[in-house]
């Protein structure tokens, strides 16, 4: 068996070489619906009653026998706490914000943007051969979706020559301009019209699944989608398209990497056939450019089925620099999202093959996107940060780093360049920047996550460790705030209190379970 996602529909399993609900959405401009027909999901109502449970997720509906939905739930929560945990432990290891790689499942899931047939299709409407026309072309070209827009791109230039000069900007009509650009138009003005603004998503569920996303403030987001959704999610980011990407200096922060172009300039997109020829020419270029943020930061799919040809080539660029010795990239992460329930052990990693290689990444499987994103966020301090204040920052300490101070350009003063770099709150303090002592931060498990992380069945077993450590060391870690564990509090009562724990207890434990020797640092 392999594992071959869709990104907002549709089953993922797959044996042999059974494709994916994805995989003819070469360009990212959507994720579509799955072949089994499923839409986006908006998480799991459950009945009152267990008697005859049916979980639903968004419109597609699954009977679960009496008795059959507490046992579901219950796999479905003790999966999400230790993906929970994988998560996070991922982004304590690097200690930076993720990268984000955002495909067309995600524009899909939160506005219905169309996926690659559709778009084609409506194309076709809008140009006097007609939706038949489409219909034809798709046969004659056995599905090919690239095939179909060239063929589309054509017609369109014709058209526009022969009839619609009057819909399209003089300057196109002429022959520095590409052809192709006529179709690039049409296509950039039906996206644009058909993305909303944030404050016209008025469904709730989707709304918070917005502000979570939002709040995970990543280091920058790869995205293949023409539209500007996602600059609008994330306030701030700056988009940067096409040939820019080649030039742009990624040691900054807060950017949305289109490398497909996107609709602000219909030239940039990447839609037919000689586009993705060159395409791939220059793929190589981009994930030599892009290498640092995978290499260096956590990076996280969304809204993506490996079946998309420019994703799983990018994965091979930087899989054949950074996989492990079984072509393992231990940093990415799939999401895969799944409208059906989610079995106790689903495949914890995607597999894919380009060239005769393969390689695999680690998957995450949900039905809800709610705790995912809850989960990215969790190394996020930057809850009001500018991004575009963040960029000027770090474009000009590489200034200093790399022109002004080796040239002399510059007086340094090299007391207060050693304080900076043998003092972590050194250079916080020289700019300015407070530094936020937040115990969800420093304390981020609850009792149970704690036990999730150290192979427990539930909680309880952690007061026999507790209460070893105690008479082993004198030491009761409940009661007092320390290194381990602290008392959040959670409402206006004095009984209102939450335990949290630290990762250094998970370690603790983790000795002590193992019959270690271990200290209990004050």
């Amino acid at each position: 068996m392999k594992l071959e996602s869709s990104s907002d529909g549709g089953r993922t399993l797959r044996s042999g070489r059974s494709r994916s609900c994805l995989d003819r959405t070469p360009d990212g401009v959507s994720g579509g619906k799955g072949r089994c027909g499923t839409e986006t999901g908006k998480g799991c109502v459950s009945g009152a009653s267990l008697r005859n449970v049916r979980l639903t997720y968004g419109r597609s509906t699954c009977g679960i026998a009496a008795g059959g939905g507490e046992r579901f739930v219950e796999q479905e929560a003790s999966y999400q706490l230790k993906a929970d945990a994988a998560i996070r432990d991922l982004l304590l290891e690097f200690e930076c914000q993720p990268i984000l790689f955002i495909g067309s499942g995600i524009s899909r899931r939160f506005f219905g943007a169309p996926n690659w047939a559709e778009l084609l299709k409506t194309m076709f409407g809008k140009l006097p051969a007609g939706a038949d026309a489409y219909e034809y072309n798709r046969q004659k070209y056995d599905d090919d979706m690239v095939e179909v827009g060239t063929v589309l791109s054509e017609l369109a230039f014709e058209w526009a020559w022969k009839d619609a000069r009057d819909q399209f900007p003089p300057e196109y009509f002429s022959s520095k301009v590409n052809k192709d650009v006529f179709l690039k138009h049409l296509v950039c003005e039906h996206i644009a019209s058909g993305t909303p603004k944030l404050s016209e998503i008025t469904d709730d569920h989707l709304a918070k699944e917005i502000d979570a996303f939002a709040d995970i403030k990543p280091h920058a987001i790869i995205t293949t989608n023409y539209d500007m959704f996602l600059e609008q999610v994330f306030d701030g980011y700056e988009p940067i398209s096409g040939q820019t990407i080649l030039r742009y200096n990624t040691n900054s922060f807060g950017e949305i990497f289109h490398i497909h172009g996107d609709v602000t300039n219909p030239k940039s997109i990447v839609l037919t056939k000689a586009d993705y020829e060159e395409w791939t020419e220059k793929k190589k270029y981009v994930s030599a450019k892009l290498l640092t943020y995978f290499a260096e930061h956590p990076v996280f799919i969304l809204g993506y089925g490996l079946g998309d040809p420019n994703v799983k080539s990018i994965l091979r660029d930087i899989g054949e620099l950074v996989a492990d010795e079984d072509g393992l990239i231990p940093n990415v992460y799939q999401v895969v999202w799944r409208a059906d329930q989610i079995e106790k052990h689903p495949p914890d990693q995607a597999v894919f093959a380009v060239d005769g290689k393969e390689f695999r990444i680690r998957a995450i499987h949900t039905n809800d996107f709610n705790w995912v994103f809850e989960a990215l966020k969790s190394q996020s301090a930057l809850k009001s940060i500018n991004p575009k204040l963040v960029r000027a920052l770090a474009a000009r300490t590489m200034k200093l780093v790399r022109h002004d101070i080796p040239s002399g350009a510059v007086e340094v003063n090299y007391e207060t360049l050693e304080k900076v770099a043998d003092e972590k709150d050194f250079l916080p303090t020289l700019l300015g920047i407070t530094v936020v002592d937040n115990p969800n931060q420093s304390h981020p498990l609850t009792i149970t996550q704690l036990a999730a992380r150290l192979d427990l069945p539930h909680w309880a077993p952690l007061n026999k460790l507790i209460h070893r450590i105690k008479a082993e060391k004198g030491v009761d870690l409940r009661s007092t705030d320390n290194r381990y564990h602290c008392r959040i509090k959670t409402g206006t009562k004095a009984s209102s209190m939450a335990r949290k724990w630290s990762h250094e207890a998970v370690n603790l434990f983790k000795k002590v379970m193992a019959g270690e020797d271990y200290e209990v640092v004050a």
